[in-house]
C-alpha cells in the first residue's frame, strides 16, 4: 500500500507541474483540431481507387483512431518526453537520490504521468467525437461503435508512446534531441510497416492484431470487406488521407468486429509498455552520472586546489594582504559604438557552434548534390538539407534560457533591436546556404514558383524556430512541428508546401505568417525582458 501511495504522489505531482506549461495548452489545440477535421471528414479514410464510409457513429470513432495514432502518436511523444531531464536541469533529481525510491518505482511513477497526459488527450476526442456526432446528425448516434475503437486502440497505442519517452530519457545520449531526431525515423518506419498490407479485405486472409500496434489494420480490414460488399469494383487495402472534396462513393460500415484476440492484443501492447518501463529502469542512472558525480568530482577539485594554495602559501611564508577596492572606469558619454557585423558573426558562430567537420562535410555534399541532380531529386534534397541543420535551430529563441543567460543577454543595449535580429539573421543564413544549390538549379530552370517559394522558406523557417522557442521555452516543439511539415512536403501535400515544391503552392500566405511569425517572437521576448 505504501509503495501504490509513493507512486500515486509522484504521478500527481508530475502531471500538476506538466499542465501549467504551454506545451499542454498546445496538445489540447491539437486535440480539439484533430477531433473536429476528423469528425468533419476532412480526415479521410478510403478504399482505393476512391471509396469512403458514410459517416456514422463507427465512421467517426474509426477515423478518430487513425488519426490520433499518427498525429498524436507523433506529436505526444515529443509532448511528455522531458519530466526526467526537467528532474536533472533543476535538482530535484539529485534530491530524489538521496530518498529510498527505487529506479524501477521512478520510472513507473513517469510513465503514468505522460499515459494520463496522453489519455486525457484520447478522452477529448470521445466527447468531441459525442458533440459532433449529435451536431452533424448524419446518422443514429451509437456511443459504443463512436468510443470503442479510440478506448480499446487508441489507448493502448499511447501507453507505447509514454513507455518509449520514458525509455529514451533514460539513455543519456537520446535524452535530447538526437533522440527526438531518431524517434522521428523509427516513428515513421514503424506505422508505413503497420499500414503497409496489400492483403485487406482478401477472402480468407485474416489480420493479426499482435502485430498491429496503432489498429490502422483491424481498422482497414473491416472498411475493405464493406466497400468490397457494395463496389466489387474496390481493389481492398486502406489508403488515409487529408481532403476536403465530399465523397461520392459511398458504402456502410458499422464498425470493428470485436473478438477475443484483439482484446488480449491490446493487453499484450500494455504489457510490453511496461516491459520497456522496466527496461529503461535498467538505463537509468538514478542522476548519478549527470549530477552527483560531477558535482563530487568538482568539488575534490575544489578542495584539492585550495590545499594547494595553502601548502605553497606557508611554504613561501606569504602572509595574507588586504586586497584593494577595485574601480570601474566610466564609460564615455552619448551613444555608445555598436556594430552589428560583430554581433552576427559572434551569433553564428554560437548558432554552428559544437558541430564536427563531419557535420559540415554532409551539409555541403547535399549543396553540391543538389547542382547535379534533376529537379525532382533537387526537391527532396533540399528537404533533406533543410532537416539538417533541425537540432541548432531547436535552440532558437530559448537558449539564453536554457544555458541560464537571461541577465547577461537581456541587459545588452537594446537586446530586442539588436540581439534577435543577429540571431534570426545566423539562422536565415545557414538554412539559406544550406539549400543554396536548389536555389542555382531553379533559376537556371525559370522555375519562378520554387524561386520564390525558396525566399519564403528561408524566412519561414527560422521565424517559426524563434517563435516556439519563445514561446515555450524548449526546442521540442519546434523539433516535433517541423519534422512532420518537412514529412508533408514530401507527400506534395500543396496546402502545407511553404516551400513552392509544388505548382499549387500557397507560398505568399507562408510569406505573410512569416512575418506574423517574427513579430509574435519580438512580442514574447519582449515580455520576458520586462519579466526580468
Amino acid at each position: 500500500m505504501k509503495t501504490l501511495r509513493i507512486l500515486y504522489v509522484l504521478a500527481r505531482a508530475d502531471f500538476l507541474e506538466r499542465t501549467r506549461r504551454y506545451s499542454f495548452l498546445l496538445m489540447l489545440a491539437l486535440v480539439v483540431w484533430i477531433g473536429y477535421l476528423s469528425a468533419s471528414g476532412q480526415f479521410r479514410m478510403r478504399v482505393p481507387p476512391d471509396y469512403t464510409g458514410m459517416v456514422n457513429s463507427a465512421w467517426v470513432g474509426a477515423t478518430m483512431t487513425v488519426t490520433v495514432s499518427f498525429l498524436l502518436g507523433w506529436v505526444g511523444f515529443y509532448i511528455v518526453k522531458g519530466s526526467v531531464g526537467r528532474d536533472y536541469t533543476t535538482g530535484v533529481g539529485q534530491i530524489m537520490a538521496t530518498t529510498p525510491l527505487s529506479r524501477p518505482l521512478y520510472m513507473l511513477g513517469k510513465w503514468l504521468s505522460n499515459f494520463t497526459v496522453l489519455a486525457i488527450a484520447v478522452f477529448i476526442l470521445v466527447l468531441e467525437g459525442i458533440l459532433m456526432n449529435l451536431v452533424l446528425g448524419r446518422a443514429s448516434f451509437n456511443l459504443l461503435a463512436l468510443a470503442a475503437p479510440l478506448v480499446l486502440i487508441a489507448l493502448p497505442f499511447m501507453g507505447l508512446i509514454a513507455a518509449f519517452a520514458v525509455l529514451f530519457e533514460s539513455v543519456d545520449w537520446l535524452r535530447g534531441g538526437l533522440g527526438n531526431l531518431i524517434y522521428f525515423f523509427l516513428f515513421i518506419a514503424a506505422m508505413a510497416g503497420s499500414a503497409a498490407s496489400t492483403t485487406l479485405g482478401a477472402p480468407g486472409v485474416t489480420v493479426n492484431p499482435f502485430v498491429d500496434f496503432a489498429g490502422w489494420q483491424i481498422i482497414g480490414d473491416g472498411i475493405s470487406r464493406a466497400a468490397q460488399a457494395v463496389y466489387p469494383g474496390a481493389t481492398g487495402g486502406f489508403a488515409f488521407s487529408i481532403s476536403s472534396v465530399p465523397a461520392t462513393k459511398l458504402f456502410p460500415w458499422n464498425g470493428i468486429q470485436w473478438t477475443a484476440d484483439i482484446f488480449l492484443s491490446r493487453l499484450f501492447f500494455i504489457l510490453i509498455a511496461l516491459g520497456l518501463v522496466m527496461l529503461s529502469a535498467l538505463f537509468f542512472d538514478r542522476f548519478d552520472s549527470a549530477g552527483l558525480a560531477p558535482m563530487k568530482k568538482q568539488m575534490k577539485k575544489q578542495v584539492k586546489k585550495q590545499k594547494l594554495s595553502s601548502d605553497l602559501a606557508a611554504d613561501a611564508g606569504i602572509a595574507a594582504l588586504p586586497v584593494p577596492p577595485a574601480h570601474l572606469t566610466h564609460l564615455p558619454a552619448g551613444r555608445p559604438h555598436f556594430r552589428f557585423d560583430r554581433l552576427f558573426m559572434a551569433e553564428l558562430k554560437l548558432f554552428l557552434k559544437g558541430q564536427r567537420w563531419w557535420w559540415y562535410t554532409i551539409a555541403i555534399g547535399l549543396v553540391i548534390a543538389q547542382l547535379l541532380s534533376g529537379l525532382k531529386a533537387t526537391r527532396i534534397l533540399l528537404i533533406l538539407a533543410w532537416i539538417w541543420p533541425v537540432l541548432i535551430l531547436g535552440g532558437l529563441g530559448w537558449r539564453e534560457s536554457h544555458f541560464d543567460t537571461r541577465q547577461i543577454v537581456f541587459s545588452a543595449p537594446r537586446p530586442l533591436l539588436n540581439q534577435l535580429p543577429a540571431t534570426w539573421l545566423s539562422a536565415f543564413v545557414v538554412i539559406a546556404l544550406a539549400g543554396s544549390g536548389a536555389l542555382v538549379r531553379f533559376l537556371l530552370a525559370g522555375e519562378t514558383v520554387s524561386v520564390l517559394g525558396w525566399i519564403t522558406a528561408t524566412i519561414f523557417i527560422p521565424s517559426l524556430a524563434f517563435f516556439l522557442g519563445t514561446l515555450t521555452g524548449s526546442s521540442k516543439a519546434f523539433e516535433a512541428l517541423y519534422l512532420l511539415w518537412m514529412y508533408l512536403l514530401t507527400q506534395k501535400m500543396s496546402m502545407f508546401d511553404f516551400a513552392g515544391l509544388t505548382p499549387q503552392s500557397p507560398w505568399f500566405l507562408y510569406a505573410l505568417l512569416s512575418l506574423v511569425l517574427i513579430a509574435l517572437a519580438a512580442f514574447t521576448r519582449q515580455r520576458q525582458l520586462r519579466s526580468g
